[in-house]
């Protein structure tokens, strides 16, 4: 089993309230995608990679609900759940607006009070690379998968420039270019005080996603594999000129 040594694990709690006080700008933001061309982009692409028998999903981290809108409005039962509150509003506001059904808990995913084999599908975005014990949460989903069910993990090296000085000159660049063509860099709330240190994180500095194939492999899951840059799927242009440095990557496995 892959681990690390010495990473201070970050408490749930602690976690949950650092997502709460920045929920409401997450909620403006997922507001935006939701009335863009990533709803469309993000379904073509949901679609090619679930089985077509895919029912029941599990939205793992789901913040302001952008999966879960998504996926309900693709016809599909979906389970969300998150560990902080605010977010959980958000997605409660979000959720209503579009008038979707979405099963919403609060819950710990590290310890999801699921049975096992229950999900089809289950699906992350920008989630893993929060998680103090990543091991144990893809543990955790290899568990609530049904035989067959996929895994679909979305996300980026989003703290690898604090580790590289060249990349973080490069993303600084980035950061002041689009300052000057956009007026803003997509900036978090001031209102955030919960002490966060990212370097506390044991997927900070870890070159992904080579990291997660190993360890899906390891854990038996089957037909792992890596798509490493989807950003011009994705994004548009100003994400991809601001995060270019850090490009979203997805990680797509099977449960044998």
């Amino acid at each position: 089993m892959i681990g690390f040594g010495g990473a201070a694990a970050l408490d749930i709690e602690s976690m949950a309230r650092y997502w709460s006080q920045d929920a409401e700008n997450y909620g403006n933001i997922i507001q935006d995608e939701l009335a863009s061309f990533r709803v469309e982009a993000w379904q073509k692409l949901l679609r090619e990679k679930m089985l077509a028998d895919t029912h029941r999903v599990l939205d793992l981290g789901c913040g302001p609900a952008f999966f879960s809108i998504i996926l309900a409005k693709m016809g599909l039962e979906v389970t969300a759940v998150d560990c902080s509150e605010g977010m959980l509003a958000q997605a409660r506001h979000l959720i209503e607006m579009a008038g979707v059904s979405v099963d919403l808990q609060q819950m710990d995913i590290n310890q999801l009070n699921f049975a096992a084999g229950s999900f089809d599908a289950i699906v992350s975005r920008n989630v893993t690379w929060t998680l103090s014990n990543p091991w144990q949460v893809y543990e955790e989903c290899r568990r609530l998968l049904r035989p067959g069910g996929r895994l679909l993990l979305f996300d980026a090296n989003w703290n690898m420039p604090l580790y590289d000085e060249d990349m973080a000159s490069r993303a600084e660049d980035r950061r002041q270019e689009c300052l000057r063509q956009y007026g803003d860099a997509l900036e978090t709330a001031d209102e955030v005080t919960e002490p966060f240190d990212p370097m506390q994180l044991p997927l900070s500095g870890t070159k992904r996603p080579y990291w997660d194939v190993e360890l899906l492999r390891s854990m038996g899951f089957g037909e792992v594999h890596a798509e490493f840059d989807l950003t011009e799927r994705l994004w548009d242009e100003k994400e991809q000129l601001l995060y270019g440095e850090t490009p979203m990557f997805g990680v797509f496995a099977t449960k044998f």
